[in-house]
């Protein structure tokens, strides 16, 4: 009954802050049967003096019977979310999320709706995988975060509880063995790809999209050039070239568009931090085990001396 802490007071940076228009919805599907968590409405905030500042994203929790919760919070906060799960739930791959965006204004990416409305998706991808793992579900540091009320957190710790982790094997049927122990380097190298055929997929998208605009402007300068008085020789070659620039154009727009494009690259971005995670549970594991090592050598020195001192002592 104690889960639910004391929500924290969080004092705006600034005193103005800016709606920031077309901002998109992401809303995800958790675990719990009826629970969706959604995060939209990017704001910026600026600090005074108009210099910096930084965007918040409303977090809405709605369950048919429990009603709705709504909390805002910074990307810094989700890092921070996240850093606490690791800690609290050890052993599970949690999602990564994205990188932070430095740049030399960075007051640029709080005016840019597109790039807000991609980095709410993410995060709302990041709690939606959170939000199904019985582990972290039932987490303090989840229901603190989107601040559940109890009724809610009760609902989903009985929810948790009900459900079943599966048996640690590995490949060889080994029970109680780590199945990601002897993947490392695989799992680099899957990563590596991954992203590296992200890039060079939303590179070639850029191409077409690209071109796509520059034929669009190569055929309307065609269209008024053919109007020109002192060009009529060119007139016919002109106008045909601008009648076929169009559906050029237009294919071109739409391959770069195409819902296939974009689900590849989602997925190529999606599976590239699922290896990230694989490898940072492989890296802490490592150091839990070091640390394990460590201290069996250190408990059977200290009974060795203590054999040793029994002994001298019966002497």
């Amino acid at each position: 009954n104690d889960l639910v802490g004391v929500p924290r007071t969080r004092s705006r940076v600034s005193p103005s802050s800016a709606r920031l228009p077309d901002a998109r919805s992401t809303t995800m599907p958790s675990g719990l049967p009826g629970l969706v968590v959604t995060v939209d409405d990017p704001t910026a905030e600026s600090s005074y003096g108009g210099l910096g500042g930084h965007a918040t994203y409303r977090v809405l929790t709605k369950h048919p019977d429990l009603g709705e919760t709504t909390v805002r919070h910074r990307y810094s906060e989700f890092r921070s979310l996240r850093k606490s799960l690791l800690e609290a739930c050890p052993g599970v791959l949690l999602p990564l999320i994205p990188e932070k965006k430095i740049l030399a204004n960075s007051s640029m990416l709080l005016h840019d709706a597109d790039f807000l409305a991609r980095r709410a998706a993410e995060l709302a991808e990041f709690l939606s995988q959170v939000t199904s793992h019985q582990l972290c579900m039932a987490s303090a540091e989840l229901s603190n975060f989107l601040r559940w009320p109890q009724p809610l957190v009760v609902l989903v710790q009985e929810h948790a509880a009900a459900q079943e982790l599966p048996p640690l094997e590995r490949a060889d049927g080994v029970d109680g063995a780590d199945p990601l122990a002897s993947s490392e380097g695989d799992l680099v190298a899957e990563r590596d790809d991954l992203e590296a055929a992200r890039i060079v997929l939303q590179r070639l998208a850029s191409r077409q999209k690209d071109s796509a605009t520059d034929t669009l402007l190569f055929g309307k300068l065609c269209q008024e050039l053919s109007s020109h008085g002192h060009v009529a020789g060119l007139r016919a070659p002109l106008r045909s070239a601008a009648d076929g620039t169009g559906a050029v154009a237009a294919a071109l727009q739409a391959q770069a568009e195409a819902n296939a494009v974009s689900e590849l690259l989602l997925r190529l971005g999606r599976f590239a931090r699922l290896a990230g995670s694989a490898l940072e549970q492989v890296a802490l594991r490592r150091k839990l085990a070091e640390r394990a090592s460590s201290t069996a050598k250190r408990l059977a020195d200290v009974s060795a001396k203590e054999g040793r001192e029994t002994k001298d002592s019966k002497r």
